[in-house]
């Protein structure tokens, strides 16, 4: 949900005969004015004014001072809600100003799935005397109810009650069956983890009819939402374009191997046990979704780097933001499937340039042009459709950096030259980290995790002097507050909702490494130094060597790095399958090694740190030689330009 903000646009004071607060408010729902809402005036629970806004999305309230006034704010469509002004405290002196404040009220939907409305019990906003010559809101209240408002996932929840009472309730044999969600992968044998994406795939129910039926993604998983596990006999999939001899592998959503099967007459199906569903059944299953953003206008093309992209649910609300890297690319975590989503980024920023989203391997998705809670993007519906398995990410593709800031105290005393140990959900050390004089400690590109630990080593017990240990984000708002026992070791479990505002996560790009903050400290240029390779997916067309417009977003990033990294040498190095003349192969390879050459230099890269060399077919990655018959699927692996980093 977009974080509620009341926005104070003036505030101004003159002498008068009858001093009073001038309430001035916005009413509003995801950005958009709405009209005919009630608002009422109480003042120790007897109303004093009432009024409809009717025809317009605003109204004005005289308040006098020396009362606390409760204003309530009623929406046919949201759930009541009300705020506080406090005005009985205003010194003698200043009883004949005229203050004015003016606000927006952010109402929500009632329905909105991500919105916990039970919050509203509570006032949302609350306005008080600064002892001066104006009304100001009590920020520290206002910011701790806007935090409440987004419900918390299961995930933030450790020992969910409601669901421990519900498994021990005597009656829960009577109780109807709760829908279940199927999710997995599937593999092509268990040795080569192919992955098998983009296939038509199904649910069968007792009787062999389909139940529900969705495409494999991009890495092979598939979902099958509000499913009645009782019902389910098996899992069928069309693969006709893969070889009958093969066997191909079901497996969890976090790879635990469920079933193998063989294709037949095209198709290839899983029986499943009333044990192995319960393997695939995971009720808490979300995914993740990213790629990269492109801005291009009449003068220039770039990426849409360092700038914040949204995250709506299906009622407009902005329940997620990220900054994109330097490559423009961004990700969302704990995607629901079957949800509607819309990607979107602020309009005024891209006003006059086009904006496209591409996939992770730099695939045109599409163009961001649609309007929906005051941002300009795309819808996204998260069922497996092939737009949404464009975007779908994968664990093993996110890295993340860990920020925060540590204090004693107060933020008057932050705690540097403090060893941070950060361990795995196994609780195994996989990173140190010295904080800084300011208290902050990072941790960079990392293999993602959903859960993590710290811990601190108290050396000469630089902790003992203090009674709580402090931890603030890197944006400077408060994670946790923790009471530090003398002599005892620091160590910090955060859940779920901790670990996201310490953590960014980002897409897993090899360049990364050799541009901007995830620069080497060295680049070593000894000979006998094992060579960095990072292998790009630059396509061409069969037989020819020209670089098709999709190759050119992966180039152009290629080229961001050397801009950057004005030392760096490459090797560009073609490589081909084995499939026709050997010699005519060796050929290609070197005439499209060149072309990728070529289009790097003329953006002004001098020609002398790129060397283009062709391979042909003398290096396979797999068993696909003259000699052995195998699929598209398998020469596609051999298909491929490397770059090599050959130093400064």
């Amino acid at each position: 949900m977009k974080k509620i903000c009341l926005l104070l646009l003036s505030i101004f004071f003159y002498n008068g005969s009858n001093g009073q607060i001038n309430l001035i408010g916005h009413t509003m729902i995801n950005n958009s004015p709405i009209k005919q809402v009630d608002v009422t005036v109480k003042v120790n629970g007897v109303i004093t004014k009432t009024l409809n806004t009717q025809t317009k999305s605003d109204f004005r309230l005289q308040l006098d001072f020396g009362k606390v006034y409760e204003i309530y704010f009623r929406y046919a469509k949201s759930p009541e809600m009300h705020m506080l002004v406090i005005a009985n405290n205003i010194i003698p002196e200043k009883l004949d100003y005229q203050m004015m404040y003016e606000l927006n009220i952010p109402f929500v939907f009632r329905l909105d799935d991500d919105v916990d409305t039970t919050v509203f019990k509570n006032p949302f906003y609350r306005v008080f005397y600064n002892g001066g010559k104006k009304m100001v809101e009590d920020t520290t209240y206002n910011t701790a109810f806007a935090k409440t408002v987004l419900k918390k996932t299961f995930k933030e929840i450790e020992g969910n009650a409601a669901l421990d009472t519900l498994k021990n309730d005597p009656r829960k044999k009577s109780l109807p069956e709760v829908a279940t969600i199927i999710a997995g992968k599937v593999m092509l044998n268990a040795k080569s983890k192919l992955i098998v994406k983009n296939k038509a795939i199904s649910l069968l129910n007792k009787n062999g009819a389909v139940m529900r039926s969705t495409y494999t993604n991009r890495f092979g998983a598939f979902v099958f939402a509000d499913v009645a596990a009782s019902q389910v006999s098996a899992i069928q999939m069309e693969a006709k374009d893969i070889n009958s001899e093969n066997y191909l592998n079901l497996v969890t959503a976090k790879n635990g191997s469920v079933s193998s099967s063989q294709l037949i007459n095209g198709a290839c199906k899983w029986i499943l046990s009333k044990e192995l569903l319960s393997k695939m059944a995971d009720n808490h299953f979300t995914t993740n979704i990213g790629g990269k953003l492109v801005w291009s206008s009449t003068k220039e093309k770039k990426f849409y780097a360092k700038k914040e992209v949204y995250l709506l649910n299906e009622y407009n609300t902005i329940i997620k933001k990220t900054i994109t890297n330097l490559f423009g690319t961004f990700v969302f975590e704990d995607i629901k499937p079957d949800h509607r989503y819309f990607i979107g980024v602020d309009p005024n920023v891209v006003q006059g340039a086009r904006v496209d989203l591409l996939s992770k391997e730099d695939d045109f998705i599409a163009k961001l042009d649609s309007m929906a809670g005051g941002k300009k993007g795309l819808k996204i519906i998260s069922n497996y459709n092939k737009l949404f398995n464009a975007v779908s990410i994968d664990e093993e593709e996110m890295k993340m950096d860990i920020n925060a800031t540590i204090y004693g105290d107060n933020i008057n005393t932050p705690i540097g030259k403090l060893k941070i140990i950060l361990l795995n959900d196994s609780y195994e050390p996989i990173d140190s980290a010295i904080t800084d004089n300011f208290g902050t400690f990072k941790f960079k590109y990392l293999p993602f995790l959903k859960r993590f630990y710290l811990s601190a080593e108290n050396t000469e017990n630089i902790l003992d002097v203090f009674k709580d240990i402090i931890i603030y984000s890197n944006d400077d708002n408060l994670i946790k507050i923790m009471t530090h026992q003398k002599g005892a070791k620091f160590s910090y479990n955060p859940v779920h909702a901790e670990v996201s505002r310490m953590r960014d996560i980002e897409l897993v790009d090899p360049w990364l490494e050799f541009v901007g903050e995830k620069k080497p400290d060295t680049v070593k240029k000894s000979t006998t130094s094992p060579k960095k390779m990072i292998v790009e997916n630059i396509l061409f067309e069969p037989g020819k060597h020209a670089i098709t417009a999709q190759s050119k977003e992966i180039l152009d990033k290629v080229i961001l790095v050397l801009n950057s990294n004005k030392n760096l040498k490459i090797e560009v190095g073609a490589h081909t399958d084995s499939q026709g003349n050997a010699a005519s192969n060796l050929r290609l390879s070197e005439l499209r090694a060149n072309t990728v050459k070529d289009y790097i230099s003329r953006s002004g890269i001098d020609v002398k740190r790129i060397i283009a060399k062709g391979y042909g077919e003398s290096e396979l990655l797999n068993h696909c030689t003259d000699d052995h018959p195998c699929s598209e699927m398998e020469h596609a692996q051999n298909r491929r330009i490397e770059f090599k980093i050959l130093g400064e």
